[in-house]
């Protein structure tokens, strides 16, 4: 039987607690590493779906890193490379841990952007290895039952919404994560939208696996010469001229 703690080690947890919830603020790679736990829905049925952050696939810190430093991302992706588990990561971490962040998610549908708000953002933050880590957040579903909104306690949100060349018209975003962008029709009415906002300050994000020879993710990897993940060391540096 284990003994209570004292006034003493009590504090020293919290003390613990507070300085490791600290740390992860500032590395949101060491947050997705030692908290988050992702879903395999490719799994084979009868066995655990749930799978520890894929910590060796390091193309993804490599993201972040860009992430960090640049308004404007844009990320050519394949099936199963986990890049939209890294985006929701990633928004969920800047709300949750910065004041006030309206962050986006836009899909060709509402129900798409809702998955990834529920299915990915909502089950991260609901999900994280160690229990006392967790936030409370509140949640608006959409008419399908999907969470499309989930908002923390600090003002913050996440929020799915359908691609129209007006869907941010009215709003202020910190971080817009475009998924798929390669696949909707408003794509180029949606870039031109978020023009103004990226000049204000916002983070624009275009994720999406090929939709042919041309498109908005397309044309640009053609224009930089990029085709896989192997050639970013071809660039040369010119990657920032297309996400500054």
């Amino acid at each position: 039987m284990t003994s209570p703690l004292n006034n003493q080690e009590l504090a020293d947890l919290l003390q613990r607690r507070s300085d490791l919830d600290a740390a992860f603020a500032n590395d949101c790679w060491r947050w997705c590493c030692q908290q988050v736990v992702t879903i395999d829905e490719a799994a084979d049925e009868g066995l655990s779906r749930i799978r520890r952050w894929p910590s060796s696939k390091k193309y993804l810190r490599e993201i972040l890193l860009i992430l960090r430093n640049e308004r404007f991302v844009i990320i050519p992706k394949s099936r199963r490379m986990m890049v939209t588990w890294l985006l929701s990561a990633y928004l969920t971490h800047d709300a949750r841990y910065n004041e006030h962040s309206a962050n986006f998610i836009i899909s060709e549908t509402e129900t798409k952007a809702a998955f990834v708000v529920d299915k990915r953002c909502y089950h991260i933050e609901t999900n994280l290895r160690h229990e006392e880590f967790r936030k409370e957040v509140g949640t608006l579903r959409t008419k399908t039952g999907l969470i499309g909104r989930m908002t923390y306690p600090n003002g913050s949100y996440i929020w799915g919404l359908a691609s129209t060349g007006d869907a941010l018209r009215t709003y202020t975003a910190t971080k817009v994560f475009v998924d798929e962008i390669e696949f909707i029709d408003q794509g180029p009415a949606l870039t031109r939208a978020l023009i103004p906002l990226i000049e204000n300050g916002a983070q624009a994000i275009f994720v999406s696996s090929s939709n042919g020879p041309t498109g908005i993710i397309a044309d640009y990897c053609r224009d930089v010469n990029f085709g896989k993940w192997k050639d970013i060391g071809h660039l040369q540096g010119e990657y920032v001229q297309y996400a500054s």
